[in-house]
């Protein structure tokens, strides 16, 4: 009995311990739950933030190029003046302009080698730059190199708000979700994105990543 006794003595001593333990591991657990709360709110606001600043730097890097445009489809010639060339475009779109107006201008390698450099140009203002979009946009029929010069193929030509990197991957997904959701328009214009679902239907302005998610 004595032995009885002390068996069960030491059994609920032991179970004393466990459950001992377990109200510090449900202690222990419940600070780390809480903890791992605080960190996730922590790194939903942190995102927020990250997004917020990368529709932000998007916005200021865009702000710096609202004097430019960006033409694609010109063939590169040896030693080619590109002075010149830009000259030869607004003529082509039917402006015309001097050299003073055009404040720099060059070629720059495009992402894939097998494209054309885009040429871009920085206007002195942003007036002569406005007016060669919009009498490009003016010529629906699209037009080619040729039009540019008669020795250049016969290729499209195209002129373009010059869009930063990050403007143009925003473009793109814009695009992207547009035609899953059956949108049929997506573009941009003065650094500031729109869609439209139909042709008869009300645009709307889309510029953010947290307004593109929500966009159906």
């Amino acid at each position: 009995m004595e032995e009885l006794s002390n068996s069960v003595r030491f059994i609920s001593d032991k179970l004393d311990e466990a459950n001992n333990c377990m109200k510090d591991m449900s202690a222990q657990f419940a600070v780390i739950r809480k903890n791992n709360e605080e960190l996730r709110a922590i790194n939903t606001d942190l995102t927020k933030e990250v997004v917020v600043l990368r529709d932000r730097v998007r916005s200021i890097e865009q702000y710096s190029r609202r004097d430019n445009i960006e033409v694609s489809g010109l063939p590169v010639t040896k030693n080619e003046d590109v002075v010149s060339l830009v000259k030869d475009v607004a003529a082509a779109v039917g402006i015309m302009i001097r050299e003073d107006d055009i404040s720099t201008a060059h070629r720059v390698p495009s992402f894939k080698k097998e494209r054309t450099p885009s040429l871009i140009v920085r206007f002195a203002r942003r007036s002569t730059r406005d007016s060669i979009l919009a009498k490009y946009r003016e010529k629906r029929g699209g037009m080619t190199a040729r039009d540019v010069n008669p020795t250049f193929p016969q290729q499209g030509l195209y002129i373009n708000e010059h869009l930063s990197h990050d403007n143009k991957v925003f473009l793109s997904k814009l695009k992207s979700k547009c035609k899953d959701i059956g949108y049929a328009y997506a573009w941009c214009r003065d650094g500031r994105f729109f869609v439209r679902k139909t042709q008869s239907d009300k645009y709307k302005r889309v510029d953010t990543y947290e307004e593109l998610d929500k966009l159906k």
